[in-house]
């Protein structure tokens, strides 16, 4: 089932969280015929209900940093850390693992950044796009965001700072009366501080997702709720999609759904690893898979 005479090239978008809907709408307002398939109702208990809701372009600096190999162990050992560990997970991430310190280079470090920094610059400007339509009062704070450290964290925090500069990220660095002055009720337990003035923050991620649903289909958008099982090609090399009830065809595919991704690439004759937290495009055939939960060789 594809279609009922709409000349309009069509496009399956699965996963109705942020970046699905962000996806659906901007295609259709391209012109696109666009079907978004989720097997969950937009705005459920997922990852765009409950996450920090940060509006961060100046969030380039990737994880793959030369630094990061000696600051493992303590964020491991230290009940306070931000790393936790599943030990029997441990062999099923050693082919990832010996991937990453391969990339942790200054070089590849860089290298990735700069191209972050690319898609990140675009990021306001396209959500300021999708507001315009949309009623987003009381959603979204335009206050920055600070982050601050003690000195035993400083020599980190330069190699990100010296970062951003070379990217022409905008940043105002704060000393310890400064970030007073901005947050007088925070201990002070800092030494030194950052403000990235251009970052949002949106107070509500599952009302604002909502909106932009709610735009998709006021723009003729179609959704489906379906629970997808797999995506294969047919004679013509276009995707289709097939879901627990039915077939779609469609002249392009978009997977967005996030860790739930794996599932569906699995079906695919491509190698992907796998890692949560970083974002990745990849392009095969008349397919595209976004997902923040996957990195390939």
């Amino acid at each position: 089932m594809n279609g009922d005479g709409d000349s309009r090239s069509s496009v399956g978008v699965i996963g109705a969280g942020i970046q699905g809907a962000c996806i659906s709408l901007c295609l259709i307002k391209k012109g696109f015929k666009v079907t978004l398939i989720d097997r969950e109702d937009p705005g459920k208990e997922s990852a765009s209900y409950g996450n920090a809701g940060h509006f961060s372009p100046y969030a380039s600096v990737p994880i793959n940093r030369p630094d990061i190999l000696t600051d493992v162990p303590s964020m491991l050992l230290s009940s306070k850390g931000p790393l936790a560990l599943k030990w029997n997970y441990v062999p099923k991430m050693i082919p990832w693992f010996l991937k990453f310190i391969k990339n942790c280079t200054k070089k590849k470090m860089l290298h990735t950044a700069k191209y972050m920094h690319q898609i990140l610059d675009l990021a306001l400007p396209a959500y300021d796009e999708f507001f315009k339509d949309i009623d987003i009062s009381g959603l979204v704070e335009n206050k920055g965001i600070i982050y601050f450290w003690t000195n035993k964290d400083l020599k980190s925090r330069e190699l990100e700072i010296n970062i951003r500069k070379e990217l022409g990220v905008e940043q105002q660095l704060l000393n310890r009366h400064e970030i007073h002055d901005l947050e007088p009720h925070i201990k002070q337990i800092y030494h030194g501080g950052v403000l990235y003035p251009q970052a949002k923050h949106a107070r509500n991620p599952r009302k604002i997702l909502l909106k932009i649903f709610d735009s998709f289909i006021k723009h003729g958008g179609r959704f489906e709720k379906k629970n997808v099982q797999s995506i294969s090609f047919g004679e013509d090399n276009k995707p289709v999609i097939k879901t627990d009830l039915n077939f779609y065809k469609f002249d392009k595919a978009v997977v967005a759904c996030g860790a739930f991704s794996k599932k569906i690439t699995d079906t695919l004759n491509e190698k992907f690893h796998w890692k949560q937290n970083e974002a990745i495009t990849y392009t095969s055939k008349d397919m595209i898979i976004y997902y923040p939960d996957l990195l390939y060789s």
